[in-house]
């Protein structure tokens, strides 16, 4: 069932508080380079680079006194960590986050700047996910989900209100997909005022538990996350989120790597924008011809997340061939 929109507008109202709309502009060498006409939602201009702020503000600003100030607990690959943290340390309230031991250390460090009290548990996103959910029962803490939220979804759906709001005319919208929050939420906006736009998801390969669930027909769980875009990687996706992309969205794709990287260098090159392959991927399923497209369509990338090092950008070049 899709977020109702009545949710989605308290959410625009809420969020407003502490987080402005971000632009939306057409990128003239991507829609010459594709022959039609391709906008770029910027999320990476949000607080913390990343669209996540939206949910974590629009679920923290949600709870009651009391629960603010027991604080409010996570697991989170780096992206949603940041939303909760910096959203926490704005209203004064306690942050607890849950990341597995992977998560590289500039990311443990941006976490830090905002006061966050760190916790480094299991191998991956669900492990570390299940110490938090267990802590939080165990200490009265208010455990804020990256995905599988409703109030996160409602903040997510914010970025599909403002699309709408800063575009007459959208034929499709692109959006990249870890446990599934950002394209759920989009979805609901979209479609209830403009049912006719298409959605389309997209995966790199290693972390596309929604590719396989939306061909399989069924949610299915990856044995471990393979791929570099780290902030996709939910093993599965949320019940709820697969049920409105199965039922809602035109496709879900994927693509590698190694196209995510080198979109990546891309981006940087041609827009000036450094980002990271869990967004990079989207305009790669564009450029390798895996969404259909006519010439006078106007296409919405979402560009979701920006918090990846120069170096790293450097090393996976080299990884892949691609220097």
């Amino acid at each position: 069932m899709l977020i109702p929109y009545d949710d989605i507008q308290s959410a625009v109202n809420r969020i407003r508080t502490l987080i402005p709309p971000t632009p939306l502009i057409k990128s003239e060498y991507y829609s010459q380079k594709l022959g039609t006409n391709i906008y770029f939602k910027l999320e990476v201009l949000n607080p913390t680079h990343s669209f996540k702020t939206r949910g974590a503000t629009n679920a923290i600003l949600s709870l009651t006194d009391e629960q603010r100030q027991n604080g409010v607990i996570t697991a989170s690959g780096g992206n949603h960590g940041l939303g909760v943290s910096y959203v926490a340390y704005q209203l004064g309230i306690p942050a607890y986050v849950y990341l597995p031991t992977t998560t590289p250390a500039s990311k443990v460090e941006d976490l830090e700047a905002y006061s966050a009290q760190i916790t480094l548990h299991g191998n991956v996103w669900d492990e570390a996910n299940q110490e938090a959910l267990r802590v939080a029962k165990e200490q009265n803490i208010t455990y804020i989900h990256p995905f599988d939220n409703v109030d996160v979804m409602a903040g997510q759906a914010t970025i599909g209100h403002e699309i709408m709001e800063q575009l007459d005319n959208v034929d499709a919208v692109i959006a990249s997909i870890g446990g599934g929050g950002l394209i759920a939420g989009i979805t609901s906006a979209i479609k209830a005022k403009q049912p006719d736009t298409k959605i389309y998801g997209v995966e790199t390969i290693g972390a596309d538990s929604m590719a396989q669930s939306f061909q399989n027909g069924e949610i299915t769980t990856l044995p471990a996350i393979t791929s570099i875009a780290n902030t996709l990687g939910a093993k599965a996706p949320g019940k709820r989120h697969f049920d409105i992309v199965k039922d809602h969205a035109t496709d879900v794709v994927t693509v590698t790597d190694a196209q995510s990287v080198e979109t990546l260098w891309d981006i940087l090159n041609k827009e000036k924008l450094l980002v990271e392959p869990a967004m990079s991927c989207s305009l790669s399923a564009l450029i390798q011809g895996k969404i259909p497209y006519q010439s006078d369509d106007n296409l919405v990338v979402i560009v979701c997340g920006g918090n990846v090092k120069l170096s790293d950008v450097l090393r996976w070049r080299e990884q892949f061939n691609l220097a």
